[in-house]
């Protein structure tokens, strides 16, 4: 949904692009939150002017209900609430009575929203940006300053090659862990996946990270491509083992029609299985690269 007929919706004021309104002191946010690789939902985004404990957490949530929130770090470390809208997006009494008990919760807790600058403390702003969707007060030499600090030390780190080769060989070990589970469900079940194929690339980068190289933009594509040559070895390999079980070769094999149609059947369905596995994890594991973290914060550089 536009952000724009979000605030019209719900009454709520839409300067810098972003809706944003108030309840009993506490300014809230409405932010386009993924909750899939391709899937974008309104939220509420409260941003506090200090961490958040994992204690307050729990009073939060438990104030929430089931519905599960989400921590995250506007200007300064893990000191945002992004919560779900629970009577859907209409400026309901239902929905006024959950901010109420919302706000009754960050008061028990001494929580105050931010409104100084999260980057020097001070209160005297002259400039606003925002922050991951959401609007903060900032000194505008503030944010220039902190960015610049960042696109530094980003770009450093896309130029260092350090623990390279430990985290390619990583990524290969992790995407083979990633594969077991396909690997069982394919040769004691006979069923195919999709769901599964999405551990092979989600591995392989964790694999990667756990070798400490540096999280380059082409990271993903590469644990992709590493992906694809350990299915398609997979899928060789059964058929040449079914081959073998048969007493004759994998070429001779393929002469048979009906082994060859099998064949290149399951290996369409494993190649399409494995796209959707890197669709369902592409979003996972761009967040966490050089570029992402870049793009995030470009809009303090205005």
């Amino acid at each position: 949904m536009k952000l724009e007929v979000v605030a019209q919706k719900l009454g709520l004021s839409f300067e810098h692009g972003v809706p944003s309104g108030q309840i009993r002191g506490y300014n809230y946010d409405v932010v386009n939150v993924s909750i899939d690789t391709f899937v974008k939902v309104p939220m509420m985004t409260f941003v506090f002017e200090r961490t958040l404990t994992k204690e307050e957490t729990k009073t939060i949530q438990k104030a929430v209900g089931m519905q599960q929130i989400r921590i995250e770090s506007v200007g300064l470390n893990n000191n945002a609430v992004i919560i779900m809208f629970r009577h859907g997006i209409k400026n309901s009494d239902k929905h006024q009575a959950f901010l109420e008990k919302i706000a009754d919760a960050f008061k028990e807790l001494g929580l105050k929203s931010l409104n100084h600058c999260p980057f020097c403390g001070n209160e005297d702003t002259d400039s606003i940006r925002v922050i991951k969707g959401s609007v903060i007060k900032v000194h505008d030499a503030c944010a220039k300053s902190f960015y610049q600090e960042l696109t530094a030390r980003v770009e450093e780190e896309e130029k260092s090659n350090d623990n390279m080769g430990k985290s390619l060989v990583f990524a290969v070990l992790g995407a083979v862990v990633g594969m077991i589970p396909t690997f069982v469900s394919i040769v004691f079940f006979q069923y195919m996946f999709a769901l599964l194929y999405a551990l092979i690339p989600l591995a392989s980068f964790y694999g990667y990270k756990y070798g400490k190289a540096p999280k380059k933009s082409w990271v993903p594509i590469a644990v992709s491509v590493i992906s694809l040559i350990l299915v398609l070895a997979l899928h060789f390999w059964l058929y040449n083992a079914i081959a073998v079980e048969e007493g004759v070769t994998l070429s001779y094999a393929m002469g048979i029609e009906e082994f060859s149609s099998a064949f290149y059947s399951d290996l369409m369905t494993s190649l399409l299985f494995l796209a959707i596995g890197i669709w369902i994890s592409w979003r996972q594991m761009y967040k966490q690269t050089t570029g992402a973290i870049k793009k995030s914060f470009s809009g303090l550089n205005k």
